[in-house]
């Protein structure tokens, strides 16, 4: 079953179960999946709402673009579950490194999609419509803690890797995505404050 087909209950509740997954990883890239929902759903009150124009042209794509990475986020909540019970439960066998470097290439990859959605977030902010770009913001910040939560795995995994250049690797994507992120959600939540 994948976790989008569950009720949020049951989700939650194997969250909070003695299994090994769903765990941190899943959940993250729900919440990411949460934060691209959110600015999405301001972009069809955008449109559908009457705007016209350049704005409404401009959220159409980018509606379409996180609803992708929705998919995306939820496609990899999946993965990380997979990858977390092949590594690590009842069934698993020794760990050796190029496990843990699985271990790393699933957050790293939610990382880069909740980035994804907090520059789309953007531009929701600045022309979404002003009913509603507080439901952006939040997004920005659910989308923002994934993020966040995802680096944080990935520092945490990276500290088993005795390979130098794949941790000097991973290190350098991780501040770039961790730079990009910081400048995004800035941008979108002055763009909510300076509309409201």
């Amino acid at each position: 079953m994948h976790y989008r087909d569950q009720s949020l209950d049951g989700f939650l509740s194997g969250v909070a179960s003695n299994r090994v997954a769903p765990a941190g990883g899943t959940a993250t890239a729900v919440v990411g999946a949460l934060g691209a929902a959110l600015c999405e759903m301001v972009c069809i009150h955008t449109v559908d709402g009457g705007a016209s124009g350049g704005a409404a042209t401009g959220l159409a794509d980018v509606r379409d673009d996180l609803h992708r990475q929705r998919g995306h986020l939820l496609e990899l909540a999946d993965t990380d579950g997979r990858v977390v019970d092949e590594l690590f439960g009842a069934d698993s066998g020794v760990v050796d490194q190029s496990d843990v470097k699985r271990s790393i290439g699933v957050p790293l990859t939610i990382a880069d999609a909740c980035l994804n959605v907090l520059e789309l977030a953007t531009d929701v902010t600045e022309t979404g419509n002003r009913n509603a770009v507080a439901d952006a913001a939040t997004g920005v910040i659910l989308a923002r803690s994934a993020l966040r939560a995802a680096v944080f795995t990935v520092r945490h995994n990276v500290d088993q890797v005795s390979d130098s250049a794949f941790v000097e690797d991973v290190e350098r994507d991780v501040a770039e995505l961790e730079k990009r992120a910081d400048e995004a959600s800035e941008r979108a939540i002055r763009n909510v404050e300076e509309r409201a």
